[in-house]
């Protein structure tokens, strides 16, 4: 269904997700919040346009583009006392397409050179 391309692209993605070690203990959530320009997951949700919702201690939530949360290199709209609480990924409207690919010299635990 085209509703569901930018899942299966996510899902193309984090089968090439850092290493078997890694992969089985880290979380998205860090992924985001570090802000890395090799992440392979940052410049899918960044294409999709996908939301954040951020939980203060004292239970105030906001919700941000990604676009928005990321400043620059490795900086993000993260406040003091903020957690990542959700990643809102949108479905794929009709005639809107959505692929990710990895280019890399290896598959597995490599940092990409190119994510697109």
């Amino acid at each position: 269904s085209y509703k569901t391309q930018t899942l299966t692209a996510i899902l193309h993605q984090i089968r090439w997700f850092a290493g078997y070690q890694i992969r089985n203990a880290a979380a998205i959530g860090g992924n985001i919040c570090t802000a890395s320009p090799i992440s392979d997951l940052n410049p899918v949700l960044l294409a999709v346009n996908a939301i954040l919702t951020l939980e203060s201690a004292d239970g105030g939530e906001r919700k941000l583009p990604i676009r928005e949360f990321f400043i620059r290199y490795r900086i993000v709209d993260l406040r003091e006392g903020e957690v990542l609480k959700s990643i809102f990924v949108p479905f794929t409207r009709e005639n809107e397409y959505c692929h990710a690919y990895k280019q890399a010299r290896r598959r597995d635990d490599d940092i990409a050179i190119v994510t697109t």
